[in-house]
């Protein structure tokens, strides 16, 4: 479903890690039925390659690159090969992130690492090396989650921690980049469908945790996707610094 929605990003470049599958996929899709050209970027090759290919079908413009966001050489790659073949990023999604949830220790060493590298990490690695590629009026967009304002029983403390500082790290790179004219903001979705459809989880449990969103139901990609859209085009050309709820009211109680 696409109508209605924005088409300014014409011949605009957009990069979204994490993308052959879940928010990061519906994110590339909606830029790309924006007119953005894509680069899907995962470390799932086959599933990330069926994304772009997919995209291509529909005659939108789409490649993958294969990437592990917490390796420093992996973006090194990364930023080499978009500035040969498109020459700049006028957006980038850090989508791809690890899940704390249903932890069976909330603070274990081996996911706290793997979430500190990937969420945290990955996000300012990222930045780091698209940033050069990135010119006045590009928008950088990286995912926190509600976990960073309200502590969730039964989610590693880690990953409370990592998304915190992600709004943090948005908030900083948003001061130090905005007289270059790029703009950095983040987006905290709410109750998502890897939540709503895990394995075990009674109806009863999925009730109360609906009473316990004013809007009454549990969030979609779409939902996420369409305010990424937005914060990637010109309609938010003067928003930066901010980190926007996709919750369904969920913080607001």
């Amino acid at each position: 479903m696409t109508e209605g929605l924005p088409s300014n990003l014409a011949d605009k470049v957009a990069l979204v890690t994490g993308a052959a599958s879940g928010m990061g996929r519906r994110e590339a899709e909606l830029l790309a039925a924006a007119g953005a050209r894509v680069i899907v970027a995962d470390i799932l090759r086959d599933e990330g390659e069926a994304v772009a290919q997919g995209l291509r079908d529909q005659g939108l413009s789409a490649r993958f690159h294969e990437l592990d966001v917490s390796g420093e050489a992996g973006w090194a790659d990364l930023a080499a090969s978009i500035a040969s073949e498109e020459g700049r990023v006028d957006v980038l999604v850090c989508n791809a992130g690890a899940n704390g949830s249903a932890a069976p220790d909330v603070l274990s060493s081996d996911l706290m690492e793997k979430l500190i590298a990937i969420n945290l990490r990955g996000t300012m690695l990222g930045v780091q090396a698209i940033r050069p590629l990135m010119g006045r009026g590009a928008s950088i967009i990286t995912t926190g989650s509600i976990c960073a304002r309200v502590g969730t029983p039964g989610v590693h403390m880690a990953y409370h921690a990592t998304k915190g500082a992600v709004e943090a790290f948005t908030r900083a790179a948003a001061a130090e980049y905005g007289p270059e004219g790029i703009r950095v903001n983040c987006i905290h979705p709410g109750v998502m469908p890897p939540m709503r459809d895990r394995q075990g989880a009674s109806h009863a449990t999925r009730d109360r945790l609906i009473e316990s969103i004013p809007l009454r139901r549990i969030g979609e990609w779409d939902d996420v996707a369409r305010v990424v859209l937005f914060l990637a085009t010109d309609a938010a050309a003067y928003v930066s610094g901010t980190a926007i709820p996709v919750d369904g009211g969920f913080l607001a109680t």
